[in-house]
C-alpha cells in the first residue's frame, strides 16, 4: 500500500469516508449527500476535488455566488457547477492534520452553503431527487440513481462489444499514418529552420502519426502501434533531411529535391559537418520516442477504459 492509500486511509477514518483502495478515492454520505474525495490530477494525490449531485428550485448557482464562497472558505480553491454535478477543488497541502481539517470544513461548508440556496441531493443525468451513488465511467465519475445506472452499463456493454468487432483497416491505418506523421514532418523542418531541435517536434510527430492511424484505421492495435512507430523513425529521418535539403538551396541554389539527393554526397565530401548532422538527427529520435512512450501508454490505458463502468467501491476487474 502506498503512502497515498495510507493517507487517504486515515484521512477516511477522520472524515467518516470510506475508502477506495482500487481509484484510491474516498466515498459516502454525508446529510444525504453521495460524496466522491478524489485527486483529478494523480501527480499531486493531496489537491482534493470533491464532488456531489444536486438541484435546486431556484435554479443553478451564477458567478456572484461561486466567488463569495470561494471568498468566504479559506480552505477552498474552486467551485464549479455542470448541470446537476458540483465540484469543490481544495487546496493542495500533504499535512495530514491540514488536509483532514480543510476536508471536513470544506464539506460542511459546501452542504451548508448549498442547504441555504435550496439544494437537495439528485441524480446527475435525470435529476431526481432519490438515493444515488458514485461510478466510475470511462469519462471520471458519475452520481446515478438505479435507473440511470443501469442504463449506462448497458450503454457500455453494448459499445465495448462493437468496438470489439469493428475490424482494423490497414491500409487506411497506414494512410492516417504517413498523413499524420506529414504534419511531425513539417514541425521538424520549422523548427530546423529557426536553428533549434525542439522536443515538441518529436512529441508532434507521435501523437499525429498514431492518432492518425487510428482515426483512419478504425481502431489502435499492437500492430497499428508498430506500423505507425516505423513510419515515425522513417519520417523523422525525411523530416531532417528536408531541413538540410532547404539548407543547402538556401546555400547553393538549386532545388529542394536535387538538394534532398545530395545529402548523403556532401556528407561524404565533408561539406555537411557529419558530427553535427548525426547528433541533430539522434535528438530527434531522442524526442520522437519521448513523444511516443506516453502516447502509446495514454492510448492503451484509454482502450483499457472502454466500456468502464463500474460502482465506486467494488473491485475493478
Amino acid at each position: 500500500m502506498g503512502k497515498a492509500t495510507q493517507n487517504y486511509e486515515q484521512l477516511g477514518m477522520a472524515t467518516g469516508l470510506r475508502l477506495d483502495r482500487d481509484r484510491n478515492m474516498l466515498y459516502g454520505l454525508r446529510e444525504g449527500f453521495e460524496l466522491l474525495v478524489y485527486a483529478a490530477d494523480e501527480r499531486y494525490p493531496y489537491w482534493l476535488t470533491v464532488s456531489l449531485s444536486a438541484r435546486s428550485p431556484m435554479g443553478a448557482l451564477g458567478k456572484e455566488d461561486y466567488k463569495l464562497f470561494v471568498k468566504n472558505e479559506k480552505p477552498v480553491v474552486s467551485l464549479i457547477q455542470e448541470g446537476n454535478l458540483i465540484k469543490m477543488v481544495l487546496k493542495n497541502t500533504p499535512k495530514q492534520e491540514q488536509l483532514r481539517d480543510n476536508l471536513n470544513y470544506g464539506i460542511g461548508a459546501l452542504l451548508a452553503f448549498l442547504r441555504s440556496k435550496g439544494f437537495a441531493p439528485c441524480c446527475q443525468l435525470c435529476g431526481q431527487q432519490m438515493e444515488t451513488a458514485g461510478y466510475e465511467t470511462k469519462g471520471g465519475y458519475m452520481h446515478l440513481c438505479p435507473d440511470c445506472a443501469g442504463r449506462m452499463r448497458q450503454d457500455a456493454m453494448v459499445s465495448t462489444q462493437q468496438k470489439k468487432e469493428k475490424n482494423e483497416n490497414l491500409v487506411g491505418g497506414f494512410v492516417g499514418a504517413l498523413l499524420g506523421s506529414l504534419i511531425g514532418v513539417v514541425c521538424i523542418v520549422i523548427f530546423g529552420q529557426l536553428g533549434r531541435v525542439a522536443v515538441a517536434s518529436g512529441i508532434v510527430m507521435a501523437v499525429c502519426t498514431l492518432k492518425g492511424y487510428e482515426m483512419l484505421g478504425g481502431k489502435l492495435t499492437k500492430k497499428g502501434i508498430v506500423i505507425s512507430i516505423i513510419m515515425m523513425i522513417l519520417m523523422t529521418y525525411v523530416g531532417d533531411r528536408i531541413g538540410w535539403a532547404i539548407i543547402i538551396v538556401r546555400e547553393l541554389g538549386g532545388d529542394i529535391f536535387s538538394a534532398f539527393q545530395m545529402v548523403p554526397a556532401l556528407l561524404q565530401w565533408g561539406r555537411i559537418e557529419s558530427g553535427n548532422y548525426w547528433a541533430n538527427l539522434a535528438l530527434l529520435y531522442v524526442f520522437t520516442i519521448g513523444g511516443a512512450i506516453p502516447t502509446c501508454t495514454s492510448i492503451v490505458k484509454d482502450r483499457k477504459k472502454e466500456g468502464e463502468f463500474a460502482q465506486v467501491g467494488s473491485p475493478r476487474m
